[in-house]
Parts: structure tokens; sequence; C-alpha cells
């Protein structure tokens, strides 16, 4: 076990476990007694303790430690992204049995909106306090400062690294880290506002050589753990999504997987894809620039429509090709197909598994790729489906396939972490083999 989360719900645990298994590690979200875990790089745990007095949340952590070494495991204290929760009492849990540890605190989530500066907590640009999270009915949260949050949570010596010094480079942040521990500075609460930010804190805190452990809601862990035991380690864990359905529901599902996960996703008009159905060569630009976007993303692909305005008439287009609406609406599948298929056939392609809405979408991919068809598994969702694309150029990858009108908001970004999972469960089985 190379990486330990403990977090204090069992969503937490998984989104934090997540990012770390697009990462290319093998993961095990545990509810109760962990079991074998020898074979999986990552274990997260769930304490279920956000709504629980503070000694009881102390309790908790305290008793999942018992199975750790911070000698050959980075600890991550997963926390709220909204900072709800016991974050002092699970933090000194940590600290006060390993003394030597510093909990370097990252509450930064850029692709989720939330930044630190000053040591204070904005989500999309206002303070935490002046967000709906002030009237959440278990944990009203009435205090944007996280220093002040620790404050009254813990008797540790705490201290902060500005934005400023982050913004002065890497070795201004390594600096501050070792003047802190020197100080007996237990509990330090770093700014970050974009994700080279936090990278660039990860590197620091690497290079500072000081013993620590992660406290925040996830990127951080995942950029801090990529960066210490990435050597000899293949990205190889990468989602591609290919979205074809124009739904208001499956622009709501878009938005919430922007919101809550690193994607890159590239919007294309009905034009553009038309063009790629009837000269393929033309997408080959675009296919190279997708494969390169998984060097920063876990999450790549394409879609059609995000807002209501990218919605395209049918019937100006069938007038401006001089075919009728089927033909067009046929014509923008194979579209999305070709891009997809030159992005998965490319030489060493990093793209492990795909996603894809729109029944005629998954047809036409399967068609490009001269494929059977889905050798089907799982049900993830009602009408929502996992397996493995089989036959011709297909390498039998996973995918998982909806239509458009189906699910909730949530329900891309559970079909995401569901691959993501099965992915890294499919290699621990094949490295326990």
């Amino acid at each position: 076990m190379k990486v330990a989360i403990i977090a204090d719900d069992l969503t937490g645990a998984n989104a934090t476990a997540a990012l770390l298994s697009t990462r290319g590690f093998t993961t095990l979200t545990c509810l109760d007694n962990p079991g074998e875990t020898e074979h999986y790089d990552v274990v997260s745990f769930s304490t279920d303790s956000r709504s629980v007095p503070p000694q009881q949340a102390y309790d908790r952590v305290t008793r999942y430690l018992e199975l750790i070494d911070p000698e050959i495991t980075t600890i991550s204290k997963r926390i709220d992204s909204t900072l709800r929760g016991n974050l002092g009492a699970e933090v000194d849990a940590i600290i006060d049995r390993y003394p030597q540890l510093m909990a370097v605190v990252v509450p930064a989530y850029p692709s989720s909106g939330r930044i630190c500066v000053g040591g204070s907590l904005l989500v999309n640009g206002i303070p935490l306090q002046n967000t709906a999270m002030r009237h959440d009915p278990k944990n009203p949260m009435t205090e944007s400062s996280v220093v002040e949050l620790f404050r009254k949570q813990t008797n540790k010596n705490l201290g902060t690294i500005s934005l400023c010094d982050v913004l002065a480079g890497e070795k201004a942040v390594t600096r501050e880290l070792k003047s802190l521990y020197q100080k007996n500075v237990r509990i330090v609460v770093i700014d970050a506002t974009t994700e080279e930010d936090i990278q660039q804190i990860a590197s620091a805190v690497i290079q500072a050589g000081i013993p620590f452990f992660c406290v925040d809601p996830g990127v951080f862990t995942a950029s801090l753990c990529w960066l210490r035991y990435s050597s000899g380690r293949k990205r190889t864990n990468k989602i591609f999504v290919a979205i074809g359905s124009v739904s208001e529901l499956t622009q709501r599902q878009i938005r919430k997987l922007r919101y809550e996960r690193q994607v890159y996703i590239e919007t294309l008009s009905a034009e553009t894809l038309i063009d790629y159905a009837l000269h393929p060569e033309a997408a080959a630009e675009l296919a190279e620039s997708l494969t390169a976007k998984t060097a920063q993303y876990d999450v790549t692909g394409i879609d059609t429509v995000e807002l209501p305005e990218h919605i395209s008439c049918l019937r100006t287009l069938s007038k401006k090709y001089a075919l009728d609406e089927h033909e067009i609406t046929c014509l923008i599948n194979k579209g999305i197909a070709e891009v997809t298929a030159q992005v998965l056939t490319r030489d060493n392609s990093p793209v492990s598994a795909l996603y894809s809405s729109g029944g005629d979408v998954v047809v036409a991919i399967t068609r490009r790729l001269q494929g059977n068809g889905v050798i089907l598994k799982d049900e993830v969702e009602p009408l929502t489906v996992y397996g493995n694309l089989t036959g011709g150029l297909c390498r039998e990858i996973p995918i998982i396939t909806k239509g458009g009108f189906v699910g909730d908001d949530n329900t891309l970004v559970h079909c995401i972490d569901y691959l993501a999972a099965k992915v890294s469960t499919q290699k621990a089985e094949t490295t326990a083999a």
C-alpha cells in the first residue's frame, strides 16, 4: 500500500481514490474491514465521521491509523471541498499518533471552482460563508478562513504559506516549508488557485524532504503521489468520452462532470463532424491534440452540445448539404466515431476505457472500429450498461454506454468513476495473477 486515504464519508473516499485510479494506481475503497490490500497501490477508508462529535471522529481516524506505517505509506486525510466536518480533530488524530508528521493542507480544487487565497476558501469566486453552504442543515459553514477553522478546532502549531510565496516558485515554497517545520509548526495551510499551483506545491513538499501527510479534497494528494511514485509507471488509466446526445439532461451531466472532475472535452459543431465524416484525414490534427491532452487530463473527449445555443438545426443542415435529416444525423455520428477511432487506434494509445452517450454513437464507433458489438457485463444504472467492445480494432476496450435521456445529473460522474475503478481492479487482478 503506497497511499492510504482516510475520508470522513464514502463519497469522499471514492472521489480521491478515483483521481488516483485514473492516474494508473490500483485502488480499493473499504467499507469496514480492509481484508487483503497487498495488491493495491491505494486503499481508501471511510470513517463516516463528518457529522459526529469531534472525539468520536478522532477515535475513528485513530482506529485506521493502526493499519498504516507512514514510513512506507503516504497518508492522505481527505477533507470536504467545502470544509465541512471535524477537520481539526481528524488531523490531530494523525499528528498525535505520528508527531513527526506535518499536515500539509491544500484545500483548493480549481476544476470545481474551489480556490484558496489569503488562507480563505472561495467557491466560484464567492467566500465560502456566503454560499449555499452557510445553510447546510448538518454542517452550516459560517467561516471562510481555513486558518480560523483549524485554529478553533486544534491546539497544534499552525502556519500558512501565502499565494505570493506559491507564485514565487517551488524553491520559495520549499524554503518556507523547511522553516515552518523547524519552528515546530505541524499544520500548514497553503494558498492555491490553479492546478499548476498545486503541482508546484506537491513538488516543493517532496523537495523539502520533511515528514508530512496530505490534507485536501483530493487534487493535491493525486498530484503529490503521482510525483512520488511515478517512476516506471505508465499513466494508461485514461478515459475517452464520445457524447452525441443533445438533450438538456446530457448538458447538465457534462456540466456536473466538469465541476466534479478534471476533464478536457472539446465541443465540436455539427459542420465540423460532418466534415470529419466526409474527409477522415481532416480529423487527424484533433485526434493528435486530444491524445496529447491525456498527459494532463485523465478524462478527455468530444461532445456536440454543452449549451442550448450549440444545438444545430437539422433542417438547415439538410438544405446546406442537400441530404435528408436522417443522413445528416448519421454523418454527425460518423464524425464522432472517426475522431474516437483515431484516438483509440493511435500507436501506444493511452486510452483504456470509453464512455459513449447516444445509442447511435456507439453503433457508429463499433462499425468504424470494424467491431462485432459489445459484450455486456453489468448494469451501472438503469439503462446504463458496462461491457467490452469486441472484434476488429476494438482491443476489448471497456465501455459504458447509455441513452441521452437516461439517468440524473450525477450519472456521467458515476460512470467515469465506475470505469476508472473497473480498469484499476482489472490491473490489480492481473498483477495478482
